[in-house]
Protein backbone atom coordinates (compact mmCIF):
# COMPACT_ATOMS: atom_id res chain seq x y z
CA UNK A 1 0.00 0.00 0.00
CA UNK A 2 1.37 3.51 -1.02
CA UNK A 3 2.10 6.23 1.82
CA UNK A 4 0.17 8.95 -0.20
CA UNK A 5 0.00 10.63 -3.50
CA UNK A 6 -0.05 14.51 -4.41
CA UNK A 7 -2.92 15.86 -6.20
CA UNK A 8 -2.39 18.31 -8.77
CA UNK A 9 -4.65 21.60 -7.70
CA UNK A 10 -4.28 25.03 -8.79
CA UNK A 11 -3.20 26.63 -6.06
CA UNK A 12 -2.48 24.79 -3.07
CA UNK A 13 -0.84 21.32 -2.05
CA UNK A 14 -3.35 18.73 -1.83
CA UNK A 15 -2.40 14.97 -1.17
CA UNK A 16 -4.35 12.00 -0.35
CA UNK A 17 -2.91 9.82 2.25
CA UNK A 18 -3.18 6.17 3.32
CA UNK A 19 -2.98 3.91 6.08
CA UNK A 20 -3.70 0.23 7.57
CA UNK A 21 -4.54 1.52 11.22
CA UNK A 22 -5.31 5.25 12.06
CA UNK A 23 -1.96 5.73 13.43
CA UNK A 24 0.03 5.20 10.27
CA UNK A 25 -2.99 7.06 8.50
CA UNK A 26 -1.55 9.82 10.59
CA UNK A 27 2.07 9.02 10.58
CA UNK A 28 1.59 9.04 6.47
CA UNK A 29 0.03 12.36 6.08
CA UNK A 30 2.04 14.40 8.32
CA UNK A 31 5.10 12.72 5.83
CA UNK A 32 3.71 13.80 3.06
CA UNK A 33 3.31 17.33 4.29
CA UNK A 34 6.75 17.76 5.01
CA UNK A 35 7.84 15.71 1.95
CA UNK A 36 5.57 18.42 -0.31
CA UNK A 37 7.57 21.07 1.55
CA UNK A 38 10.88 19.74 0.77
CA UNK A 39 11.30 18.49 -2.27
CA UNK A 40 13.80 15.98 -0.87
CA UNK A 41 13.43 15.07 2.32
CA UNK A 42 16.84 13.52 3.22
CA UNK A 43 16.47 14.97 6.69
CA UNK A 44 18.39 13.46 9.78
CA UNK A 45 16.97 12.21 13.21
CA UNK A 46 18.47 14.70 15.71
CA UNK A 47 15.82 16.49 17.34
CA UNK A 48 12.46 14.82 19.18
CA UNK A 49 9.37 16.97 19.90
CA UNK A 50 6.67 15.05 21.82
CA UNK A 51 3.27 16.18 21.86
CA UNK A 52 -0.44 15.84 23.12
CA UNK A 53 -3.92 16.60 21.26
CA UNK A 54 -7.38 15.94 22.02
CA UNK A 55 -10.30 16.44 19.61
CA UNK A 56 -14.35 15.28 19.23
CA UNK A 57 -13.85 13.73 15.46
CA UNK A 58 -11.14 12.35 13.35
CA UNK A 59 -11.15 15.43 10.87
CA UNK A 60 -10.60 18.01 13.43
CA UNK A 61 -8.04 15.80 15.22
CA UNK A 62 -5.89 15.34 11.90
CA UNK A 63 -6.38 19.47 11.34
CA UNK A 64 -4.80 19.92 14.51
CA UNK A 65 -2.00 17.54 14.13
CA UNK A 66 -0.62 18.55 10.89
CA UNK A 67 -1.36 22.54 12.36
CA UNK A 68 0.55 21.72 15.39
CA UNK A 69 3.30 20.61 13.23
CA UNK A 70 3.44 23.21 11.27
CA UNK A 71 3.17 25.63 14.28
CA UNK A 72 6.35 23.90 15.58
CA UNK A 73 8.33 23.71 12.11
CA UNK A 74 7.70 27.62 12.37
CA UNK A 75 8.60 28.39 15.97
CA UNK A 76 11.18 26.09 16.82
CA UNK A 77 12.60 25.44 13.25
CA UNK A 78 12.16 22.26 13.12
CA UNK A 79 11.65 19.91 10.00
CA UNK A 80 10.62 16.32 10.44
CA UNK A 81 11.19 13.32 9.05
CA UNK A 82 9.78 10.50 11.05
CA UNK A 83 6.42 10.12 13.19
CA UNK A 84 5.16 7.82 15.66
CA UNK A 85 1.51 8.39 16.47
CA UNK A 86 -0.65 6.79 18.65
CA UNK A 87 -4.56 7.54 18.90
CA UNK A 88 -7.02 6.31 21.74
CA UNK A 89 -10.44 7.19 21.99
CA UNK A 90 -12.03 7.46 25.23
CA UNK A 91 -15.17 9.81 23.93
CA UNK A 92 -12.89 12.11 22.59
CA UNK A 93 -10.19 11.40 20.22
CA UNK A 94 -6.38 11.34 22.17
CA UNK A 95 -3.91 11.90 20.15
CA UNK A 96 -0.28 11.42 21.51
CA UNK A 97 3.08 11.98 18.90
CA UNK A 98 6.69 11.54 18.58
CA UNK A 99 8.23 13.85 15.61
CA UNK A 100 12.07 13.23 14.71
CA UNK A 101 14.01 15.34 12.78
CA UNK A 102 16.07 18.18 12.63
CA UNK A 103 16.97 21.95 12.54
CA UNK A 104 14.99 23.48 9.50
CA UNK A 105 18.28 25.94 9.09
CA UNK A 106 19.85 22.77 7.51
CA UNK A 107 17.84 22.37 4.54
CA UNK A 108 16.23 24.05 1.72
CA UNK A 109 12.04 24.35 2.26
CA UNK A 110 11.15 24.34 -1.18
CA UNK A 111 7.05 25.05 -0.16
CA UNK A 112 6.15 27.19 1.87
CA UNK A 113 2.73 25.95 3.79
CA UNK A 114 0.35 28.79 5.78
CA UNK A 115 -1.64 26.03 7.56
CA UNK A 116 -4.04 22.84 6.36
CA UNK A 117 -7.70 23.95 5.53
CA UNK A 118 -10.74 22.57 6.17
CA UNK A 119 -11.71 22.79 2.76
CA UNK A 120 -12.12 19.22 1.34
CA UNK A 121 -10.32 17.66 4.26
CA UNK A 122 -11.92 14.04 5.22
CA UNK A 123 -11.08 10.88 6.85
CA UNK A 124 -12.28 7.72 6.27
CA UNK A 125 -12.17 4.43 7.28
CA UNK A 126 -12.77 2.09 4.22
CA UNK A 127 -13.19 -1.83 3.35
CA UNK A 128 -12.45 -3.35 0.09
CA UNK A 129 -12.52 -7.13 -0.38
CA UNK A 130 -12.63 -7.36 3.26
CA UNK A 131 -9.20 -5.66 3.83
CA UNK A 132 -9.92 -2.28 6.28
CA UNK A 133 -7.63 0.61 5.46
CA UNK A 134 -7.98 4.52 5.83
CA UNK A 135 -7.83 7.14 3.94
CA UNK A 136 -7.14 11.35 4.19
CA UNK A 137 -7.46 14.04 2.16
CA UNK A 138 -5.63 16.90 2.87
CA UNK A 139 -5.60 20.58 1.30
CA UNK A 140 -2.63 22.76 2.33
CA UNK A 141 -3.21 26.42 1.89
CA UNK A 142 0.85 27.94 0.36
Amino acid sequence: MEKFKFIDHISDMQFVAYGRTLNELFENCAFAMFEGMMLEIKVEEKFERMGNLTSENLTDLLHDFLNELLFIFETEHLVFKKFIVDIKKNGNYNLNFTAIGDKSENYVIDVGIKGITYHELSVEKKEIEGKIFWTANVLCDI
